[in-house]
């Protein structure tokens, strides 16, 4: 068949923000739509429908304006909602959406035939719909790939998640668009906790990261340890419940393999004589010092990200061995030191991801999970008996609804919100993996998908005779060859001049807007000096911003991000007949946001990194 190339315009935003789409439609090549043939004539493309043998209109015969205005008049929409709608076609009917739905509707557009898409976008121009920022684009396969925009959404107030319905291409394939609806939900709940936790702490982590340098600059990264362990059997401990009757396994094990915890089990491990290899801390906030207090870390080794608290990582001195997902403050110094970029490590809600995705970077081909339950046990246990959870009673929990899912040795277990994410995280990434085996030895936790249940006479067998030791070798010589730290002034004077200059003329165009009388917002004012002049500075701004992509990155990951998600809240329901004035009002907002930003990484570089001294540790 003719295969004509997408067309520029689309492919260019195509590329951008969709590359897993993009990609999905280069692997068929020239493969032809299954269930779809477009008609074309001279000045007109037509979308028809193939069933058995006949071939008619997909739109319809009638007004194709007609019938989406009905569409549409059908739908019941939340304010602020995220929808998964049946079918591109030939777009029409997504473009009437948009049109059509007000500024806090999200939607993803579910494709199920990459061909289909191939060959609208090369016949009509939805550039302007792709690069739409409430618009999203899946197709194939409804896997995490397909769903991976839907965290810019996840920002959003949601109120309403669900399918919208358009009968001529949802018909085709009911099957298909109710597996996106489900997994839409799914991925949702996973996705949003995750990145409202991201939003909230954004700000302590550089905060936190500021405060670290000094001590964890020239940490070795996880990386350094190489991928030749992976012959030792590596254990990652939980804090549930079981725990408390894995202890005389652990105990037999511990010179034969990797033990790796979070603060949560650390006490009950280091009363009962366990000394684990490493220990994971990655929650910015107070709360997780708890797990260390009380404790004598002495001998003990720290992995955690830069954003760590910094009362842990000040316990842990020279005894550090760090990562770095994204955290735009770090990549300064790695640049500046001549070192790689940290390691990314997975960071999806739960310390334990991070500890599973070491075990990775470390080649592992046996992980054992121990003490992970992922449940509420049925006498109400959530954790074990001698962590910082027990000391107030939070080992316990009376939590009655969440999930009734299969146990490990029991039918159901119950599975509450925080833990069902947690059990996702785990079961997606070791379905990602090949050649490694995974077992579970929490008796009375919840099955996880690809880490079948084992006892522990089996376990000790599973393990084998090997030893630790070499990896204990490892992490002294990664310890004892660190560098010194780096002069920190030198490394962020140049980011801190860039942003006050950002500040000086964000602050000043929200301000000058801010005096514009109110009568400018009439029509006949549209080409006003003032308002012509505010508009010269808005592009004079943002090329300032666009002149260093790592400098606006720092300046972006702090508190800027939740002023610039409030201001485009603000900013959708913005618009006056003059449209001028409508955009310098738009503009007001984002300076708005962009400033307080500024302000706050201004004091806080100042505070940490060019005037310690006055601040109070």
């Amino acid at each position: 068949m003719n295969n004509p190339s997408i067309l520029p315009a689309n492919l260019k935003v195509l590329r951008a923000r969709f590359p897993s789409v993009y990609n999905r439609i280069m692997d068929i090549s020239s493969k032809a739509p299954i269930s779809f043939q477009y008609q074309d004539r001279e000045g007109s493309c037509t979308l028809l429908t193939k069933r058995r043998g006949e071939a008619f209109l997909t739109y319809g015969s009638g007004s194709r304006e007609e019938l989406l205005r009905r569409w549409m008049d059908g739908l019941e929409l939340a304010k602020e909602s995220l929808y998964a709608i049946s079918g591109f076609g030939d777009g029409s009917h997504v473009q009437h959406f948009l049109d059509h739905s007000s500024g806090g509707t999200h939607f993803i557009v579910a494709e199920e035939d990459p061909a289909l898409l191939r060959e609208t976008l090369t016949r009509f121009d939805c550039s302007s719909l792709l690069a739409n920022e409430r618009f999203m684009l899946g197709v194939g396969e409804p896997d995490e790939n397909f769903f991976r925009d839907i965290q810019t959404a996840a920002l959003s107030e949601i109120q309403e998640i669900n399918m919208v319905i358009f009968s001529p291409l949802h018909s085709l394939n009911e099957a298909y668009y109710d597996r996106v609806r489900n997994e839409l939900v799914r991925q949702y709940l996973v996705v949003r906790p995750m990145m409202e936790v991201n939003l909230r702490t954004a700000p302590i982590i550089q905060g936190n990261t500021f405060e670290n340098l000094p001590i964890m600059a020239p940490s070795p990264d996880v990386s350094e340890i190489g991928d030749g362990m992976k012959d030792i059997p590596f254990i990652l401990v939980g804090a549930g419940p079981s725990l408390d009757e894995s202890i005389d396994f652990l105990k037999s094990v511990q010179d034969k393999s990797i033990i790796v915890c979070s603060n949560s089990p650390l006490r009950k491990l280091l009363n009962n004589g366990i000394k684990p290899h490493l220990v994971f801390t990655a929650d910015p906030q107070e709360p997780t010092l708890a797990g260390f207090k009380g404790v004598d870390v002495a001998g003990l080794t720290l992995a955690c990200p830069f954003s760590a608290y910094p009362e842990i990582v000040r316990l842990f001195d020279g005894r550090i061995l760090s990562w770095c997902t994204f955290n735009p403050i770090v990549d300064l110094v790695k640049k500046y030191m001549a070192k790689p970029p940290g390691s990314p490590i997975m960071e999806k809600g739960t310390v334990s991801g991070c500890v599973l995705d070491l075990s990775r970077l470390l080649g592992s081909k046996k992980v054992l999970f121990v003490g992970q339950d992922l449940c509420i046990r049925d006498d109400g246990r959530y954790y074990t008996d001698d962590s910082a959870y027990s000391d107030y009673g939070g080992h316990y929990s009376s939590i009655s609804q969440g999930h009734r899912l299969p146990g490990n040795t029991q039918e159901l277990v119950l599975v509450e919100g925080r833990l069902f994410v947690y059990l996702k995280t785990f079961e997606q990434f070791i379905g990602e993996q090949s050649g490694v085996e995974y077992r579970n030895l929490a008796r009375t936790g919840a099955r996880i998908r690809g880490a079948p249940y084992m006892n522990y006479q089996d376990a000790m067998a599973w393990i084998g005779q090997t030893s630790s030791v070499v990896f204990e070798e490892k992490i002294l010589a990664l310890l004892k060859n660190q560098t010194s730290t780096p002069f920190l002034e030198d490394i962020f004077r140049p980011c801190r001049e860039h942003i006050r200059k950002i500040f000086e003329k964000s602050f000043k165009a929200a301000w000058n807007t801010e005096k514009l009388p109110e009568k400018y917002s009439d029509l006949n004012y549209s080409e006003n000096k003032a308002i012509i002049q505010l508009l010269t500075d808005a592009n004079e701004i943002n090329k300032t911003i666009d002149k260093n992509k790592d400098f606006w990155s720092v300046l972006f990951e702090g508190k800027t991000k939740g002023e610039v998600i409030r201001y485009r809240r603000l900013a959708r329901d913005i618009d006056f007949p003059n449209k001028n004035w409508a955009a310098v009002q738009r503009n007001k907002e984002y300076f708005w946001a962009i400033s307080e930003g500024c302000h706050w990484l201004l004091q806080e570089m100042d505070r940490k990194i060019f005037h310690p001294e006055t601040s109070a540790v």
